[in-house]
């Protein structure tokens, strides 16, 4: 459901892109630098305008869904603030209070399910087949791992759409090279010079745009990574690290 409200959200935003930019491109003035600026953004449509039109949709459509991964880091985040295992550092877990969590967790896993209530949980279920402290440690790092490949592979259609929007911009120019040089024995300056816009001009759009995004993609991968060290951080010091056996 929030993927068809991310890929209509951005066709509306293209859509109205692209007409500004038409009836700025049709009500300029010949030559005017105004007319130039809407071509480049793609106001000639049918000239070419179109490969900026999917550029914006592919843009728009990864920006949205780096931003709700976003938003969804920082609502796993919240969990750190919740109290889930008190964070005391002379609190002590015994074995019995380990099975009394493990119930307190469910509890709360069947309001709001955050990645740190459910890795308490499995360390809580491991916790009886582990024979020493280390191997429960290696237990939350490898669960950890998955939770951090799980959140890769869902960036796959993210990482998929940055890559497709350099690519438009180099087809845009082998269409437009490819229209100068069909035209080029006619000897139609004009008609020379609007394909090699169209070369140019794509390419240049996505540029700027795989710059804006790349740099969104980077961020939530780092914010992603730091999310899944913290929880492995927070899981050791305030729970493994204080369980007395004796």
């Amino acid at each position: 459901m929030k993927n068809l409200k991310n890929l209509s959200l951005s066709g509306l935003i293209t859509l109205g892109i692209i007409v500004a930019c038409s009836m700025g491109y049709a009500g300029a003035p010949e030559g005017s630098a105004f007319r130039r600026i809407m071509l480049l953004l793609g106001g000639d449509v049918m000239g070419g305008g179109y490969v900026q039109a999917l550029t914006y949709f592919a843009f728009f459509l990864a920006l949205f869904e780096t931003r709700a991964k976003i938003k969804r880091i920082y609502r796993e985040r919240r969990a750190f603030g919740m109290n889930v295992i008190p964070t005391n550092e002379k609190n002590v877990f015994l074995p019995s209070d380990i099975n009394n969590l493990k119930f307190k967790l469910v509890e709360l896993a069947r309001k709001d399910n955050f990645i740190l209530i459910d890795l308490l949980k499995k360390t809580c279920t491991k916790f009886r087949s582990a024979d020493n402290m280390g191997e429960l440690i290696d237990i939350v790092s490898i669960q950890v791992e998955i939770y951090q490949d799980k959140a890769e592979s869902e960036q796959s259609v993210i990482r998929y759409l940055v890559w497709v929007i350099p690519s438009l911009g180099f087809i845009g120019t082998v269409i437009g090279i490819s229209m100068a040089l069909a035209i080029a024995n006619s000897g139609d300056m004009e008609a020379i010079t609007t394909a090699l816009a169209v070369a140019f001009d794509t390419t240049l759009v996505a540029l700027i745009l795989s710059i804006i995004i790349m740099w969104y993609l980077h961020d939530m991968q780092e914010q992603s990574d730091r999310l899944h060290s913290d929880l492995k951080e927070f899981v050791i010091e305030n729970f493994i690290n204080k369980i007395e056996l004796n």
